[in-house]
């Protein structure tokens, strides 16, 4: 998969810009605060229409504009040219035709109908100074990760997301009701109450069950991909451990049917307390994946640096899976990490990444040349350098440079 042209169009802060992208090395250089992150946003936008900075689209928006626009066109492996479009219409106060925000996807310049028909079309892995938050942040940031990737090779999945979200949210309602009526250990549910509750009892754990059987599978498969990517990074000195962590009684091996009845069973077994609480207690939105180094957390024990290889180890695992579900190597954004990285970790990186189109943002250019570009020549051509392209950015303008300094 190759990018071979981005637009923006009143995208933070871009008035309007086409950059012409190499299918090797893209290199985007400058000062702070110039505008470098906003185009590896941009591009990672339309792998999934959500930003990996910000869930609030009004935030993309140049200042004093009501919309914007991101555009990818890129190659996929079979040769067909194909592009992504993403615009974005704020709510304008006093016009009748812009009374809401509205979001319309575009694939091949045909509008697609749902978020869900995006999934699968563009695959980008970004590496990211927020990704730490992988290990520092709670339960929701690693959840995310793991339903973008599954999005990204299984669209199904996402259906299952929206699904499930939808009833979670109408049980929840039911569960608030029946605690303002009263209802709870004082007083048992009627016949009434209790078939209603049943019967989104029955629907929550028929789309819970399958988005667990997923993450158990995923998981998996990044436990293993991972712990070898960290065996690496860190010479055979560390193992970073992925497990992930949802209602008891599951197993590696455990089948959709059996989630769904261990599910349904708790979710029966809960019902006073959830009733309580007005919550659902548990399911896939409470689930976690751990993530440990040789048996102790992450996040109260490991280094800044530790904690970098394992994030680093992750994405490296997202790759990888990317590339063996969909016959593609996905576009890797480097966003400002190659100079918090040290020699063995960039060493690893560039390892994993030499057949993949890379973006990667920096302020120091010269840097860049020398690692990424003198040291990863082309497979199968001794000496040769691989294909790359540099650009200044500067306030919202990107310019193409012929020298990398």
């Amino acid at each position: 998969m190759i990018v071979t042209q981005i637009k923006l169009n009143q995208f933070r802060n871009y008035q309007e810009q086409e950059i012409a992208a190499s299918p090797g090395i893209n290199v985007f250089f400058g000062d702070n605060a110039q505008g470098k992150t906003n185009i590896l946003e941009a591009v990672y936008l339309c792998t999934c229409a959500r930003s990996h900075r910000t869930a609030r689209d009004s935030d993309l928006i140049l200042r004093q504009a009501d919309q914007y626009a991101v555009k990818v066109a890129f190659d996929s492996c079979n040769g067909s040219a194909e592009s992504v479009e993403i615009h974005y219409l704020d709510a304008v106060p006093g016009d009748e035709q812009r009374s809401r925000a509205v979001r319309h996807i575009y694939h091949n310049n045909m509008r697609l109908e749902r978020i869900s028909d995006l999934m699968g079309l563009f695959h980008a892995v970004i590496f990211a100074p927020e990704d730490l938050m992988l290990v520092k942040e709670g339960p929701a940031t690693r959840r995310r990760y793991l339903d973008l990737l599954i999005s990204q090779v299984r669209p199904s999945y996402f259906l299952h997301l929206q699904q499930f979200s939808r009833i979670l949210a109408q049980r929840n309602k039911l569960l608030k009701d029946l605690r303002e009526q009263g209802y709870g250990r004082q007083r048992p549910l009627d016949d009434v109450k209790q078939m209603q509750l049943e019967v989104w009892n029955d629907t929550l754990a028929s789309e819970g069950a399958a988005i667990i059987y997923q993450r158990l599978l995923y998981t998996d498969r990044i436990a293993k991909i991972a712990m070898d990517a960290q065996v690496s990074i860190s010479s055979g000195k560390e193992q970073l451990f992925v497990k992930y962590k949802s209602i008891a009684g599951l197993a590696q091996n455990t089948s959709e049917k059996e989630i769904y009845s261990l599910y349904v069973s708790k979710l029966k077994s809960m019902v006073c307390e959830d009733i309580e609480k007005g919550l659902t207690g548990q399911g896939p939105h409470r689930d976690d994946m751990e993530l440990s180094l040789d048996g102790s957390g992450l996040k109260p024990f490991a280094s800044q640096g530790q904690q970098r290889s394992a994030v680093l180890a992750l994405k490296l695992a997202e790759l990888v899976i990317l590339k063996q579900d969909t016959g593609e190597t996905p576009v890797f954004l480097l966003d400002d990490v190659m100079s918090e990285l040290d020699e063995k970790r960039r060493a690893s990186l560039l390892l994993n990444i030499e057949d993949a189109q890379v973006f990667v943002t920096c302020t120091d250019a010269q840097l860049v040349f020398n690692e990424m570009i003198k040291k990863t020549p082309v497979s199968g051509e001794a000496g040769a350098e691989r294909p790359y392209a540099f650009f200044k950015v500067e306030q919202g303008h990107v310019s193409l440079q012929e020298m990398p300094v």
